[in-house]
């Protein structure tokens, strides 16, 4: 008991005190609860392996003839007894093991990959949560120095007021939604936590994110990122266990052939009339009767139940594949508006507005819809490079190829 709860004290140290998107992704794939329970799936298929050559245990039998008879001459024996199935249905059930352990190899590669994107996807949530919450902090700081600048105009007698209850009033609201941003945050790391499969007991909030949200352009065209379809592991997963279905059947038809039977004994008919003798037997399989055609109809339709899933799950990929590059197209279109364009513009704006009401010729109405509309730009900017993020979290199985993330 002491052992493991020093064990478990141990996997809680491993969490850094700077989380960057690296450590989160080793983290992830080193002790993710669903990554875990796939990788136990590999000792039920070797043991479905080994079950899979249908040796059976041999069996030992006695016999003895003549007990009570008074007769001096009587056959007595041991036999060793050992069955077999038929070597082709050896094979085809070997084989279909095999193409289910390539299924669950390519099943695992799938999973990995699904929580690589999610953890990215959570941490880039993250890290537009404290870009948000960055926002707020420097709006809160933005309305202090306007109240102080209202209350230094009317000491000069240059504004009335109203103006600075206006501005107290501003700042009240920027100041709820600094808590409602930091609150937002809060939730963003639960979120990360989770995806990255943490106990809660070793989750801890005084984490740091060094990571930042950067644009960065990436060209990417349709035609690549359909090209890889069938090379994705979740295709090649359907396809190994299409595979496994038409060994199976194969196995169902070999019902019909007979299974093996070896009788091994040695003869004693007393002093001098020792022998070693043996027969082989043959089961006399009746494909007619309703469990060997019944096993046969089962395997063909699990075997073209496999088939359909593998044509739908194909149609599936390629609808997200295509949305994905679509929704990351728009999504760049508006990333390189807002950076080129409208957040420059936006922050010389406001450095004038302030610099104009210092002096008084700008009104506090101007200067505070200037704010307003800098902060909102900000914000959608971060919106717009959050969803280009996405995007390319998406992207990246499609193309096997790491796009965001790749400065570390």
């Amino acid at each position: 008991m002491l052992f493991s709860a020093v064990a478990h004290a141990a996997a809680y140290s491993a969490v850094p005190d700077t989380l960057d998107i690296r450590a989160a992704l080793s983290l992830a794939l080193a002790q993710h609860p669903q990554l875990e329970a796939l990788r136990a799936q590999k000792q039920v298929l070797s043991g479905r392996k080994l079950q899979a050559y249908g040796i059976e245990s041999p069996e030992l039998y006695f016999f003895r003839e003549g007990i009570g008879s008074g007769q001096h001459f009587a056959e007595q024996r041991w036999t060793l007894v050992q069955r077999f199935d038929f070597p082709l249905t050896i094979y085809y059930r070997v084989q279909t093991v095999v193409r289910e352990q390539q299924a669950w190899q390519a099943a695992l590669e799938a999973e990995e990959a699904r929580i690589r994107a999610e953890v990215k996807r959570a941490y880039t949530d993250v890290l537009y949560a404290q870009e948000l919450l960055h926002l707020r902090q420097e709006e809160v700081v933005l309305l202090e120095r306007l109240r102080q600048a209202a209350q230094a105009r009317l000491a000069a007698g240059l504004a009335t007021e109203l103006e600075v209850v206006r501005t107290e009033i501003q700042l009240a609201d920027a100041q709820s939604r600094l808590e409602a941003a930091a609150r937002d945050f809060v939730q963003a790391r639960y979120e990360l936590f989770r995806a990255i499969g943490l106990d809660p007991e070793a989750q801890r909030y005084d984490v740091v994110f060094p990571d930042t949200l950067v644009y960065i352009p990436v060209t990417i065209s349709q035609e690549a990122v359909l090209a890889r379809l069938a090379q994705l592991p979740e295709m090649r997963s359907q396809q190994a266990a299409v595979e496994a279905a038409r060994f199976h059947l194969r196995q169902a038809r070999t019902s019909i052939l007979p299974k093996l039977q070896l009788d091994l004994y040695p003869q004693d008919y007393g002093d001098g009339y020792r022998f070693l003798g043996f027969q082989v037997g043959l089961s006399l399989p009746l494909g007619f009767l309703p469990s060997a055609s019944g096993r046969v109809r089962e395997a063909r339709a699990q075997y073209e139940a496999r088939r359909w899933e593998g044509r739908d799950l194909q149609l599936r990929l390629k609808q997200r594949a295509e949305a994905a590059w679509h929704g990351y197209d728009a999504a760049r279109t508006i990333v390189e508006r807002y950076a080129r364009q409208v957040r420059d513009r936006s922050r010389e704006l406001l450095a004038r507005l302030e610099q104009g009401y210092r002096i008084g010729e700008v009104s506090l109405i101007e200067l505070l819809d200037a704010q307003r509309l800098v902060l909102e730009s900000e914000q959608r900017y971060y919106e717009a490079l959050r969803e280009y993020y996405h995007r390319l979290i998406e992207l990246e199985p499609f193309l096997d190829q790491e796009l965001t993330y790749t400065s570390r």
